[in-house]
């Protein structure tokens, strides 16, 4: 895993390894789920995390950071986004959760380890960790929020065999 992670090191994230942009762009809630239209996708690796990440990137890449891919949605009442980070592994997600985690949090019931308050909602699974995010005068992103975190963990599951 190091010298996968290694290889992606020098690279810029539009030129991830096409297999890893593939099933990370997979991981993304469809329109319809979000009930919004989606702009376009950004990839980082640990090349240009820190373009996204201004002053934060460091933490993740002390902790694994392979690639994130990033895409907002826009509905009828609230901007939307998804981050999803492959962290390389499990115990690395969960460790970034733990650090992001505030005290004004509550539990939820996705993936391992979520929680959520206010506009936010995070979770791991594997070795994904995931940022969602809501901005809303409308109020009614708690409800929004964990449907799409319900959909990017069933996409996570692995197939049937």
């Amino acid at each position: 895993m190091l010298v996968f992670a290694a290889l992606l090191a020098g690279q810029k994230g539009d030129e991830l390894p096409r297999a890893l942009r593939s099933r990370l762009a997979a991981l993304l809630p469809d329109a319809k789920t979000v009930g919004g239209k989606p702009g376009p996708e950004a990839v980082y690796d640990s090349a240009n995390l820190y373009q996204y990440l201004d002053g934060g990137a460091e933490e993740y890449h002390l902790r694994g950071f392979v690639a994130l891919i990033h895409r907002e949605y826009k509905t009828a009442s609230a901007e939307i986004e998804v981050d999803i980070y492959d962290m390389g592994l499990a115990t690395n997600a969960l460790e970034m959760s733990r650090v992001e985690r505030g005290p004004d949090c509550h539990p939820i019931e996705i993936g391992s380890g979520g929680y959520a308050r206010e506009g936010m909602l995070n979770f791991t699974q594997g070795k994904y960790y995931v940022r969602l995010t809501a901005f809303s005068d409308a109020g009614g992103t708690p409800v929004a929020l964990e449907k799409v975190a319900r959909s990017i963990s069933a996409r996570m599951r692995p197939a049937p065999r």
